[in-house]
């Protein structure tokens, strides 16, 4: 039986699906209080991943434009 994992991004992530730089995304994160909360840490805590949920709701919030994801 195959499990459903929810969907997690990286900044990086973000970033591509944004258009933007993982700059701006560090940037948008420290300046926006409402930026979602990473739900996770991977590669010894140095890597945040970010629930596709909480991300969906800041996009809209936000009036982000989502570039047309692959794969």
């Amino acid at each position: 039986m195959k499990r459903e994992l929810p969907k997690l991004y990286s900044k990086a992530d973000l970033a591509r699906r944004w258009g933007a730089t993982r700059q701006v995304v560090n940037n948008w994160e420290n300046r926006h209080n409402d930026f979602p909360d990473p739900v996770m840490h991977v590669h010894d805590g140095s890597l945040p991943l970010y629930l596709h949920e909480d991300i969906t709701k800041y996009e809209e919030k936000r009036e982000l434009v989502v570039h047309e994801e692959k794969g």
